[in-house]
């Protein structure tokens, strides 16, 4: 059997699913280690097949049946994976909200899910009762699946490939969030994207509501091995937290980790195997510096992961990697037609069957039949193909910002002005301008007690930029925004930064 038909194979195999194969392992090795809270919370693999059980008795007495759809506000932790799974064995779909949403934010992603209740940890429960009074909201305290007061369901069937795991919202950062439909089969893609064994540890301090928080279960569960948990990702307490439970593997902030100083033991630690970022340059620096050896990955909510970067051509560009065996990708041009090897193009992704995607949008088909036309979904994104079947990423179609005809990639920048030393991110952002059609403003987050000033940062910028690239506007900022899941927010940026506060070069300097 071939890799690509081996990879359909699992994602449409009934024993993949990850409550199938929970079950399974509680069945043949209840006692194995399975889930972990740096807190101290911990729950065995037959363990946590129980408090499924109860959670889903617990649930289903609140009136949740197939086909309901549930909010949780819930950080990465035990209860969290046991209410997913739970409700998932009940036929019934999670639907997890970025706690950090407020005001319109929080009233559009619960008026487009209209959910049946919500659950969430007692800190959000007042701003979701005073967002949408009529909907019923159950607190959940930390470690509540210990002391559950449900009788447990005995589930005669469990879910299969085709249902639907949850519905995901895309973080916002460029527009409306949208829900995201997907289905079990999907997941169980993100098993095997690196080789893992029943010895490996991941280390989760993702939010639930971003596929990254859940695959390391996916991936943890099909080989036997665990899960650690933080609720919230601290770069100091992360290397700690490596250390003191033995993790081989996750999903680690390359440039906040990189931001601390360094130590002398920072490479004595149990890390094999880690997705470090989307920019080699930093994630080869976190390889050298941890000495641990780091991937990559491309994707989406709506598409999963179909492209992995194990060993980048170069520090140079922005390389997305080669497509994994099941998926096929091509680059189109605006029409659509496929362009040659080292043309830059659109990137449309085919999965070797239609559940290892997307079912589609929440309630939106319009938007799922136009993101999924002819069978290919339309990643939005513009790469390069090249001859040695590298993908490199350009930038995000309609992230770019046009200057006195230029056409400048906002992401482009970023990845040179993210590289200098003092800094943690950057964020590119147009600015209307009655005669550029846009200027540039550039928002860097210094590193802390960084001495790093905005005329230094010009001129590094100026042996690194093309002329036509570098900004008008330049802010240092403490902190930028950001999603839940590290991605800088742009939406809204401008509107909190002062332009006439904001450091500008000399005339004759750009």
């Amino acid at each position: 059997m071939s890799a690509a038909s081996t990879l359909v194979a699992m994602a449409t195999d009934p024993a993949s699913v990850l409550p199938v194969r929970l079950r399974a392992r509680a069945l043949s090795e209840p006692d194995r280690p399975f889930l972990h809270e740096v807190t101290g919370g911990h729950a065995t693999y037959g363990a946590t097949w129980e408090g499924v059980c109860r959670w889903a008795g617990y649930l289903r007495d609140l009136g949740v049946a197939p086909g309901s759809r549930v909010a949780t506000l819930l950080p990465p932790s035990i209860d969290a994976a046991m209410v997913w799974i739970a409700l998932g064995c009940l036929g019934a779909i999670e639907v997890p909200i970025d706690p950090d949403l407020k005001g319109t934010f929080l009233e559009h992603v619960l008026d487009d899910a209209a959910p049946l209740l919500c659950l969430a940890r007692p800190e959000f429960v007042d701003r979701i009762r005073e967002t949408r009074p009529a909907l019923p909201v159950w607190a959940v305290q930390r470690g509540a699946w210990a002391d559950l007061d449900a009788t447990a369901v005995a589930f005669d069937s469990l879910p299969t490939p085709a249902d639907i795991a949850c519905v995901i919202y895309t973080s916002g950062s460029t527009g409306p969030a949208k829900g995201v439909i997907l289905a079990w089969a999907q997941f169980a893609t993100m098993a095997d994207r690196i080789p893992l064994g029943p010895g490996d540890v991941a280390y989760n301090c993702h939010p639930m509501f971003h596929v990254t928080g859940r695959s390391p279960l996916v991936a943890m569960c099909a080989t036997g091995g665990r899960v650690v948990f933080r609720e919230r990702f601290s770069a100091r307490a992360t290397m700690d937290d490596v250390r003191r439970f033995g993790c081989t593997t996750g999903t680690f902030h390359a440039a906040l980790l990189l931001a601390l100083p360094p130590r002398p033991d920072d490479a004595e630690n149990p890390l094999e195997a880690v997705f470090a970022g989307h920019n080699a340059a930093l994630a080869a620096e976190f390889a050298r510096r941890f000495g641990v050896r780091c991937y990559d990955l491309y994707g989406s909510t709506e598409v999963g992961f179909p492209l992995v970067l194990t060993d980048p051509p170069d520090l140079e560009h922005m390389w997305c990697g080669r497509v994994r065996d099941g998926y096929r990708a091509q680059v189109v041009d605006e029409h659509g037609n496929p362009v040659a090897d080292g043309v830059p193009g659109e990137l449309w992704i085919r999965p070797g069957h239609r559940l290892m995607i997307m079912i589609g949008y929440l309630d939106r088909p319009a938007a799922t039949e136009r993101a999924l036309a002819g069978g290919w979904y339309h990643t939005g994104d513009i790469v390069i193909r090249h001859a040695d079947g590298n993908f490199e990423f350009v930038h995000r179609a309609g992230d770019t910002i046009r200057r006195m005809g230029e056409n400048i990639s906002s992401t482009a920048v970023e990845a040179v002005v993210d590289e200098h030393p003092q800094l943690v991110a950057c964020a590119v952002v147009g600015v209307p301008d009655t005669v550029a059609g846009h200027e540039i403003l550039i928002a860097a987050e210094v590193v802390e007690n960084g001495t790093l000033d905005a005329p230094a940062l010009y001129d590094w910028m100026t042996s690194r930029l093309p002329k036509h690239t570098l900004p008008k506007y330049l802010a240092l900022v403490e902190a930028l925004p950001r999603t839940p899941t590290n991605k800088v927010l742009k939406t809204g940026l401008l509107d909190t930064i002062d332009l006439t506060a904001a450091w500008k070069p000399p005339a004759g300097r750009r």
